[in-house]
């Protein structure tokens, strides 16, 4: 239909286009009010104005269909300008197309394609006066608004998301809520502009991103409320650096160096669900002594800035699951391999010795197959009294099994070789099970409050394999108290991998958890799924923590009695139930 074979193309019979709305309003009219026009065609890939160098063809094929659809009884939407154009707006009025015409949209990306940008309210107020010298009383909306992630910048998206409800205009249109697929092509073609491919706010594979969770879990008011995560204040010098600092482990952290009066930046994206939650009540517990950076370890210019003021970091952030790693390997890999690497060289390139300290995990050790366990009640035991005794020490082979295996142990490695060619002060612990308040576990990753947080809730839990697989536990202040000698004492650590966690007394299968919850929750049982067994999961992990203790003289000191005590005391009060349960009665 184009006077050129292209998409881009002016048709060759304006009229035609007033025929298909014609056919449209026919056909599905009764289903709407408004009928939108074509954008202003200020993009070659989508009308090229070479071939309609007057825009009169343009006009006369927006006019005719403004004309008809009005006259069909719809209401009539010019499509968005980007950029504003009050130029292009008054030829439209001195070519007689406006006088169909009942609201005017204007589009705007500022941050991803804007180079200037004064604000929606300014743009709107060009067009307002353009509406106003014709005597137009067309309303004015923002038809198109958008952010795109593909820098991992998802705060950006929820600050522009505000900006467009604070604006002056009638009506506003979010440009997308799911990415385009990877496989498709864009207007622009196939992957020749990445950010095309990241306006959704849930990724093309359905997984949330943060303005999605906030918006699901509290509405337009929790998403509104969440204006303060957009505001970074000025660095100060020596501050602790917490990456991941709003997750369960560095909550916990944070608090705890906060207490000791110490400044903390915490680096975070908030893409788990709770981390809100918990940066929430890091703020109502502390104030203002956190300076909250809402940013990505994939975002190496983020990463280099955030650690300029650093006198110590705490690398906790990373994707912590295998099962999500199976599902999307390479996200895996830019997460917790390159990001890791991000911060190394962020810390490499300073001046001065920077301690850090890397969260690695027992999954580095593989499947361990080779190690003969047997079944005894409700939990293996290795046949190696031993092993047993003792657990696993760090001369344990390393042997990754899952992507998620694969992408820890390649940053625990880096963060050690570092460690040894370069000199930095950098310490690995390859850590066992970590529980206690501030975990909002799911399946995949903190399974002690998922168990607990299911039963609550009178939902199922879903035991992978035959619930008799054994972890040593350990409470999350114990944890924070290693990680304090850590830091104090990086120089002399520096270059070593730790096995952290409960150790040989401190020790739990799944189906004893399960056994323990009716007297944790006042009799409440839990409803039980089996499930087959997950790649690389280990029938019996115990750590050997003597190389730690021996080095610093730190122990455990909170059993798993008591530990379990307090995180559903936690989980109590976090979910408005009453901190102790009173048993109820058999029925």
């Amino acid at each position: 239909m184009g006077v050129v074979p292209r998409t881009n193309a002016p048709p060759r019979e304006p009229k035609r286009y007033a025929d298909f709305l014609d056919v449209m309003i026919t056909r599905f009219g009764e289903h709407f009010e408004w009928v939108e026009l074509w954008n202003e065609p200020n993009n070659r890939a989508e009308w090229d104005w070479t071939l309609d160098p007057q825009w009169l063809t343009f006009c006369e094929t927006i006019g005719g269909a403004a004309y008809w659809a009005k006259h069909r009884g719809k209401k009539v939407l010019l499509g968005g300008m980007s950029p504003v154009d009050p130029n292009w707006l008054e030829l439209l009025f001195e070519r007689g197309v406006m006088q169909h015409v009942d609201a005017v949209g204007i589009h705007g990306f500022p941050g991803t394609w804007e180079v200037t940008w004064d604000g929606w309210d300014a743009e709107i107020a060009k067009v307002q006066a353009v509406l106003d010298r014709h005597g137009s009383r067309a309303k004015v909306w923002i038809t198109e608004a958008g952010y795109s992630t593909w820098k991992h910048n998802e705060v950006g998206q929820l600050q522009t998301l505000l900006d467009v409800m604070d604006a002056n205009a009638e009506r506003a249109y979010w440009y997308a809520i799911e990415d385009l697929a990877p496989e498709r092509s864009a207007i622009v073609g196939f992957h020749t502009d990445e950010r095309e491919y990241h306006f959704g706010i849930v990724r093309h594979d359905r997984k949330e991103k943060l303005l999605h969770q906030l918006w699901e879990t509290g509405g337009i008011g929790r998403v509104r409320e969440a204006r303060w995560i957009t505001h970074t204040p000025a660095s100060q010098p020596g501050e602790v650096v917490v990456t991941g600092g709003a997750g369960f482990v560095g909550t916990n952290v944070v608090d705890r160096l906060l207490r000791r009066g110490k400044p903390v930046l915490i680096l975070d994206n908030l893409s788990r669900r709770g981390t809100y939650e918990n940066l929430r009540w890091l703020r109502q517990t502390h104030g203002d002594k956190a300076r909250i950076r809402v940013a990505d370890i994939r975002d190496r210019a983020t990463v280099f800035d955030a650690l300029k003021e650093a006198s110590a970091v705490v690398h906790l952030a990373g994707q912590v699951a295998v099962t999500t790693s199976v599902d999307h390997p390479e996200d895996d890999f830019h997460i917790n391999a390159q990001g890791t690497l991000h911060i190394l060289e962020a810390l490499r390139q300073q001046d001065r010795d920077v301690p850090l300290l890397f969260t690695s995990t027992n999954k580095v050790y593989g499947e361990m197959a080779e190690v003969r366990f047997r079944a005894d009640g409700q939990r293996y035991r290795p046949e190696s009294a031993q092993l047993e005794g003792l657990g696993f020490g760090e001369d344990r082979p390393l042997d990754f099994h899952s992507p998620y295996g694969c992408s820890k142990g390649a940053a625990d490695q880096y963060v050690v070789d570092y460690a040894r060619i370069y000199g930095m002060p950098n310490v690995v612990y390859r850590m066992s099970c970590i529980y206690g308040p501030h975990q909002h576990g799911n399946e995949d990753q903190g399974w002690v409050a998922h168990f607990l947080l299911q039963t609550m809730k009178d939902r199922p839990i879903t035991i992978y394999g035959d619930g008799r697989q054994v972890r040593d536990v350990l409470f999350v202040e114990d944890l924070v108290d290693a990680m304090e000698v850590t830091l104090r004492d990086a120089k002399r650590l520096k270059g070593r991998a730790f096995n952290i966690g409960g150790g040989p007394d401190n020790t739990l299968s799944l189906l004893e958890l399960v056994d323990q919850i009716p007297q944790l929750q006042g009799g409440r049982k839990p409803a039980v799924a089996m499930s087959p067994w997950r790649p690389g999961d280990q029938r019996w992990y115990v750590s050997d923590t003597r190389a730690f203790q021996e080095a610093t003289g730190w122990r455990p000191k909170v059993s798993v009695k008591e530990g379990l005590s307090r995180l559903q005391t936690w989980l109590n009060e976090a979910n408005g139930r009453p901190a102790t349960l009173a048993p109820r009665r058999a029925a």
